[in-house]
């Protein structure tokens, strides 16, 4: 074995403590991402299995959407453990440099030791990721993703994947963080390592300057494209900020020391200890507020997009529904109200309108096909239900803004919503749907507003398309407002449920918030990573300064105070990280209010907020407490023992 290859495994048996909670990331990203992987193989083999299948490509539209976001935040994380474990080391790299190690040496010291933590976690995550994968098939089988009883196959693609992804991501990670010792002369090394420079290169200042901007300008769409699209942009600014944030995070550290120094003015000596050590070593403290930040900005800005689709949905509903009544058959074979009982209402007295709503599952292209990634063309059918409109086009108001919904009783034409003319689809343009095993070709007749709660494409009732409608919602409109009284009897008395617009408009809106199970189970199992990575940083943290701690112990610091100093320091990365998360947020939901309920109005759900808040808390409080009290402990191999 070579030089380095000995050094990299004694190095890794000295600190394995520090490098502990790095393994721990390294296997549940692992874990995460082969799971991932496995869903995403799935989605693959099931729409190119069954092509003509609505809910085949389900599956391979879910699969992605997640794994881009869970990739993002998994490399993120594993990058940022690796750099805050080998950053505290950067005294012992510039002592190898002053007793003539390269620079060469020094990195390659630090791969090796990155692929030795990668050889053991590694393995120990991806194995029962790939094997408790198919625990999800429940949760994706409620959520309408997955017919009941499918099994994922298992392959060797997944695990590779997410080697592929996270080793050259932890290996950037640590190169950064010893790269500044590494290129420094040996006698520059050491005398950096024992103090943090005061500032950050200008080109990081540049960069975060240039995100931050990026990020606002992402909040802003929603303000020029109102709507999902608007929405989902304005989410991005979330993270961008954030990673803006990171980039000048020792400048947000040590000015909020600093200015705690001044409300405290050295009149009380614990306080004052720990945030002149913070103002010090603020790169050292960025590194536990990033993920603390990272948790709270992610759970909230999902959640709060999550609440204001359902209320935007309802609103909607309530909105295009021009209805006095609202009935449905809670005892039809899932067809609905068919339209001999839709006729039947018609005729009753005082009944100026009646007509019945249903959906078609179809399929609709939204791309062209991959002529080099075949295996991809799932991806160019876009699952979606096709709602017919009733003969009378009155009962439904969808906002047209263009064409109108009386040509939609010809054959070969659709509606679509202004969400949908995003993909290319405009007024007069043909639109590929797909259905059972046939495709056809419609023409765009009509665009229209309301697609998040009366869906993106719209039928008439009458047409050959509309033949497999079923869940038929029977939609009323009474002669005389004063009379609806009287019609909803009469319509209760034929033996269906009846409701109003808004009765109707909430309970799409529980049907919508019941849909996005999956996606809150998806996000938990995100939002947990993270918290365990956040976890590991700060014990991490607490466990590389025991010599720091010994020596103020060895200088009159007692026990106690060294804990109050952890526990000050605590609160100061805490308090930075939610300040940090809550700004980073806040742009992303005002641009999520407007563009889904049209006004400028942060969207929150508060339980999960408080939630959240609960969690940081708890980890950002409790742990570093709990790492400096094993760490102060007077046992052997303690403080004196490690102060040398």
């Amino acid at each position: 074995m070579s030089a380095v290859g000995t050094m990299a495994r004694s190095a890794v048996r000295v600190h394995r403590g520090s490098l502990a909670g790095s393994a721990l990331v390294v296997a549940l990203a692992a874990a995460l991402l082969t799971a991932t992987g496995v869903w995403l193989e799935a989605g693959v083999r099931l729409a190119a299995g069954s092509a003509d299948d609505p809910a085949a490509s389900l599956l391979l539209t879910v699969a992605s959407s997640f794994a881009g976001t869970a990739v993002l935040i998994a490399l993120l994380v594993v990058a940022s453990t690796f750099a805050g474990a080998l950053r505290p080391r950067a005294r012992e790299f510039a002592l190898l440099r002053a007793v003539g190690a390269t620079t060469g040496q020094v990195r390659r010291l630090v791969t090796a030791e990155v692929l030795l933590v990668f050889a053991v976690a590694a393995p120990l995550g991806a194995l029962p990721g790939l094997l408790l994968a198919p625990l999800l098939s429940d949760v994706l089988v409620s959520g309408g993703v997955l017919p009941a009883g499918y099994v994922p196959g298992l392959s060797p693609w997944p695990v590779l994947g997410a080697l592929a992804l996270l080793v050259p991501t932890a290996l950037l990670g640590a190169r950064l963080a010893g790269r500044e010792s590494a290129q420094l002369s040996p006698a520059s090394a050491v005398q950096r390592s024992a103090v943090e420079p005061r500032g950050i290169p200008r080109a990081r200042t540049l960069t975060a300057a240039g995100l931050a901007v990026a990020g606002l300008a992402a909040a802003l769409v929603p303000f020029a494209l109102p709507g999902l699209g608007g929405a989902a942009a304005a989410t991005t600014s979330a993270v961008v900020l954030l990673v803006a944030a990171a980039l000048v995070g020792p400048l947000l550290v040590r000015w909020g020391a600093e200015r705690g120094l001044r409300l405290t003015r050295g009149s009380r000596a614990v306080p004052t200890l720990a945030l002149t050590n913070a103002r010090g070593f603020s790169r050292r403290l960025t590194g536990a507020v990033v993920p603390l930040a990272l948790l709270l900005a992610l759970g909230t800005v999902q959640s709060g997009t999550n609440r204001a689709i359902v209320d935007a949905a309802e609103q909607q509903v309530r909105d295009g529904v021009v209805a006095d009544v609202v009935a449905q058959d809670a005892y039809a074979d899932g067809r609905g109200v068919t339209d001999a009982r839709a006729a039947e209402v018609a005729a009753l007295p005082g009944v100026a309108a009646a007509g019945v709503t249903a959906g078609v599952a179809a399929q609709v292209r939204t791309d062209q096909d991959d002529e080099d990634l075949p295996f991809l063309d799932g991806l160019s059918w876009e699952p979606t239900t096709l709602r017919t409109v009733p003969a009378e086009s009155t009962l439904l108001d969808p906002d047209v803004r263009s064409g109108s919904l009386d040509d939609l009783r010809r054959d070969g034409t659709i509606a679509v919503s202004s969400e949908a003319t995003l993909g290319g689809a405009g007024l007069g343009d043909p639109v590929e749907v797909r259905l059972g095993g046939s495709e056809v070709v419609l023409t765009v007749v009509a665009v229209y507003e309301r697609g998040l709660g009366l869906g993106d494409y719209l039928v008439g009732s009458g047409t050959a398309v509309a033949a497999g409608a079923e869940g038929g919602v029977l939609l009323v409109r009474a002669q005389d407002p004063a009379a609806a009284a009287d019609v909803r009897a009469a319509v209760v008395a034929t033996g269906l449920d009846v409701t109003g617009p808004a009765g109707y408009a909430r309970s799409v809106r529980d049907a919508a918030a019941g849909e996005q199970g999956l996606g809150t189970a998806l996000l938990l199992a995100l939002l947990a990573f993270v918290a365990v990575a956040a976890g590991t940083t700060l014990v991490g943290l607490v466990g590389s300064r025991r010599a720091e701690l010994a020596l103020l112990r060895r200088t009159g610091a007692t026990r106690t105070q060294l804990i109050r100093m952890v526990a000050a320091e605590s609160v100061l990365i805490t308090g930075t990280a939610v300040a940090v998360g809550l700004a980073a947020v806040l742009p992303a939901l005002l641009g999520v209010g407007q563009g889904l309920l049209g006004v400028p109005v942060p969207v929150v759900d508060p339980v999960v907020l408080g939630g959240l808040l609960a969690v940081v808390a708890l980890i950002g409080l409790t742990l570093p407490v709990a790492a400096a009290v094993r760490a102060t402990r007077p046992s052997a191999g303690g403080l004196t023992a490690r102060a040398g």
